[in-house]
């Protein structure tokens, strides 16, 4: 199955350039490049130029990746937001999470962790890689838990766990074993009543943990 993708970014030759990346990439059509959000939802009124995914500069004049963002989730909820910037400051990620994106990438990403993130976006419905999940768990749990209450170290590996990141690679990251990290996946899971670490990243996101 076949994908198409709208590029939002006023940095043409960036634009132009990630263009290129992904017309590589198979099952992943690039539909057109704006230069802004409002040339973006301009388009938007034929049908035809809706695409799968938006791939969205957060910083942009006059109307911001945040704005645009939130616009798409109010009237095209359908359409998956794939933020890009240069910087990975956590205010700014945590900021466009909240505003639509299911997804964030630094402008430096190579072709095969940008294929990666578009495999996954379209699949799971979200990507954050371990970079930028590294990067929330300075903010992601400031709302109390509403079911059992989870220890410190639970608290800790949530963030990891909703990124794509394996248990093997969160151990290494966290000095824990595999067995350990998933141990504490299964007593997370548990406490909140989901089944799996997708429904944990949806859980994490309704309650604003990431």
């Amino acid at each position: 199955m076949r994908h198409s993708i709208v590029i939002v970014d006023d940095h043409i030759l960036i634009a132009q350039a990630l263009a290129t990346m992904i017309s590589s990439i198979p099952n992943f059509d690039i539909l057109y490049v704006c230069s802004s959000g409002t040339e973006m939802i301009e388009r938007f009124r034929q049908p035809k130029n809706i695409p799968d995914v938006v791939i969205l500069d957060v910083q942009m004049p006059v109307m911001d990746g945040y704005t645009v963002a939130k616009w798409l989730t109010e009237n095209k909820p359908e359409v998956i937001i794939l933020a890009l910037s240069m910087q990975d400051d956590d205010e700014k990620i945590i900021k466009m999470i909240r505003s639509g994106a299911k997804g964030y990438l630094l402008k430096s990403i190579q072709q095969k962790e940008l294929a990666h993130a578009l495999n996954t976006i379209v699949k799971e419905g979200i990507f954050y890689d371990a970079k930028v999940s590294k990067a929330l768990a300075n903010d992601y749990l400031k709302k109390e838990v509403t079911q059992q209450a989870l220890s410190a170290k639970e608290r800790e590996l949530i963030p990891w766990l909703c990124s794509d990141a394996t248990y093997k690679e969160i151990a290494a990251s966290v000095f824990l074993s595999a067995r350990t990290v998933e141990s504490y996946a299964t007593s997370i899971m548990e406490k909140l009543e989901v089944r799996n670490r997708v429904g944990l990243v949806l859980t994490a996101m309704k309650k604003g943990w990431i």
